[in-house]
């Protein structure tokens, strides 16, 4: 009776960790047997069962899922000091390489309690990454549209050179226009000059002529010069 109970509480224990890492893959080899993927070891195919079950194979299995980092036992890694035991990356402590005791040890209290507090950080730094981002975020859009504004600006001067340079044949041609005005007026000042010029010289022979009526001959004849009386001595 009391082997039968210890029988019972070994298939129980052995129970608590089955299924904790991936069943075994087996590959036939072209001379009748088979081999194990996960360990490299090669047997008939009638052992195929009875090595799945052994602890040879859990171990093989153990080291081939902490090699590819597959979860659950992506948290351990192996003791260096210590070949048959690994130590917990979330806890520190240290762990039997079996399934049983690593179901135990990711199932207590110290463990869960370890993992909440790391979700916990994990999710207050994908929050503040996520403000990081959206502050990027804006930030470039801001440069990009500082960057049109540049752009824009950019642009301008060479609107306004073109508008300046259209505006500039503008000036030119009301310049033109006003040099051409400013020189027929210059014309018709010196065309008036000179038709005053002509009225004042024409005053002037007139008048002389009216001098010479009403001086006459006889008044230059009278202002003839009488000669001189010899003065006594």
């Amino acid at each position: 009776m009391a082997a039968a109970a210890t029988d019972v509480a070994a298939e129980e224990g052995e129970k608590e960790g089955a299924g904790l890492v991936a069943p075994p893959t087996f590959a036939e080899l072209p001379n009748g047997r088979v081999k194990c993927v996960e360990t490299g070891y090669e047997m008939v195919t009638g052992d195929v069962q009875c090595y799945s079950r052994s602890k040879r194979c859990r171990l093989g299995l153990i080291d081939f899922a902490l090699a590819h980092n597959k979860p659950p036992l992506n948290m351990f890694k192996q003791d260096p000091l210590c070949r048959s035991m690994l130590i917990c990356k979330l806890t520190g402590d240290r762990v039997n390489k079996s399934e049983k005791h690593i179901w135990k040890h990711i199932n207590g209290r110290r463990f869960l309690h370890k993992l909440e507090q790391k979700e916990e950080v994990d999710v207050t730094s994908k929050r503040k990454m996520g403000v990081v981002n959206m502050k990027k975020k804006k930030e470039e859009q801001k440069t990009k549209k500082t960057a049109d504004e540049i752009k824009s600006e950019l642009r301008d001067p060479s609107e306004r050179n073109s508008n300046f340079a259209g505006d500039s044949g503008d000036f030119e041609l009301i310049s033109g226009a006003e040099s051409e005005q400013d020189s027929d007026v210059s014309e018709g000042n010196r065309i008036i000059n000179c038709e005053d010029s002509s009225k004042e010289s024409e005053d002037i022979s007139t008048r002389i002529k009216r001098m010479s009526i009403e001086i006459g001959p006889s008044s230059f004849a009278s202002r003839k010069k009488k000669p001189k009386k010899d003065m006594p001595c």
